[in-house]
């Protein structure tokens, strides 16, 4: 039988959300920071925590309840602040994190649905968590490492988000992606998240891709050279490549291809399976294609791209249920998770 993601909820202030988040993944944490050192080096642990110094200054003015949040982290895993930041900053390094994703955001008669297969180094999937916590009147549910602010998520307004890597320029200035995620997923609307994404300085490409309670769904590809450029459309689906005019000279073309060579081939065959994508059941059905392995929608190893699908994240704003598979979807099963209170039809449930 498949398994199901482990919810975790957290409660109180950002500090003391985060001080649960820290103690109770203590140890996943260490490996996770450990190994990230190990695997850069003294050097390029240093070089990251320049960039991340200046960006965390940054932060310490802009976004204070996510500062304490990283602090509280920090404070429960026995690190500084800024080795957490480090470990929530991949922007901060010169090597690009092997992280593919392929994405839908779907308008129909009844309702958006967004949806994404996230792709990343075999075993990824073992120290998968959903951590939930209340913050502006809102249930707040996000796929997470941890250590991490979160990759994907849901709220209890009907709102969602996913997003693609992009590799694109750099900046030396303004904050990381996860950083950018928690801001999203407070939004209760698609215009609203692209207004937040236009109003802050971005370190590295993106693609983010949204659906909101009222049948919305848009995207934005991001830049920072080009900024904050939209994705419109009844169905918009997305890999690991720029789509837009803007943002296409920007890209690294070499580096996509060396990280990402299974991009194009996901993006056309997500084209071919269009006219699955009309809700929830559909997105599910194209997400799990296999067609084209090992570089398919739903991607297996191979040797050019060490990668396969980690989970799948499929979330119908209307009905507020979202679909979570771990590991390849077309080998386990999906299971749901409800926005206002995930914790409602799973056993697995810690309260830090």
């Amino acid at each position: 039988m498949s398994r199901r993601l482990p919810i975790v909820v957290l409660y109180g202030s950002p500090f003391e959300r985060g001080r649960q988040h820290g103690s109770l993944f203590s140890s996943p944490i260490r490996v996770a920071v450990n190994s990230l050192r190990e695997k850069v080096g003294q050097a390029g642990w240093s070089a990251a925590e320049k960039v991340a110094g200046a960006s965390w200054t940054y932060l310490q003015s802009h976004q204070p309840q996510i500062v304490a949040e990283i602090e509280g982290i920090a404070a429960g895993a026995g690190f500084s602040p800024l080795e957490i930041y480090c470990l929530n900053g991949f922007e901060f390094f010169d090597e690009p994190a092997a992280k593919g994703c392929t994405s839908v955001a779907v308008s129909t008669s009844a309702g958006a649905v967004v949806g994404q297969n996230w792709d990343a180094p075999v075993g990824t999937e073992e120290q998968l968590v959903l951590i939930s916590y209340c913050e502006r009147g809102l249930q707040c549910t996000m796929v997470t490492s941890p250590g991490t602010l979160g990759w994907v998520g849901f709220n209890s307004c009907g709102f969602a988000f996913v997003t693609n890597d992009l590799m694109m320029d750099r900046s030396a200035t303004g904050i990381p992606s996860l950083v950018a995620r928690r801001l999203i997923i407070r939004q209760r609307r698609v215009g609203d998240a692209i207004a937040v994404l236009r109003s802050i300085d971005h370190m590295g490409g993106r693609c983010y891709l949204f659906g909101d309670e009222t049948g919305s769904v848009g995207g934005v590809e991001i830049s920072p050279k080009a900024g904050v450029v939209s994705l419109e459309g009844p169905a918009i689906v997305h890999t690991n490549h720029p789509l837009t005019a803007p943002v296409l000279p920007h890209e690294n073309v070499d580096v996509a291809a060396a990280v990402y060579p299974s991009s194009q081939a996901r993006l056309l065959a997500l084209n071919r399976l269009r006219p699955l994508l009309d809700g929830k059941a559909g997105v599910q059905r194209a997400l799990s294609d296999t067609s084209g392995a090992p570089d398919a929608i739903c991607k297996s190893f191979s040797v050019s791209e060490p990668t396969q699908t980690a989970f799948s994240f499929v979330f119908d704003c209307r009905s507020m249920e979202a679909a979570l598979s771990i590991g390849r979807p077309a080998a386990n099963a999906y299971h749901d998770y409800a926005a206002g209170n995930p914790i409602r039809r799973h056993a697995d449930v810690r309260s830090a």
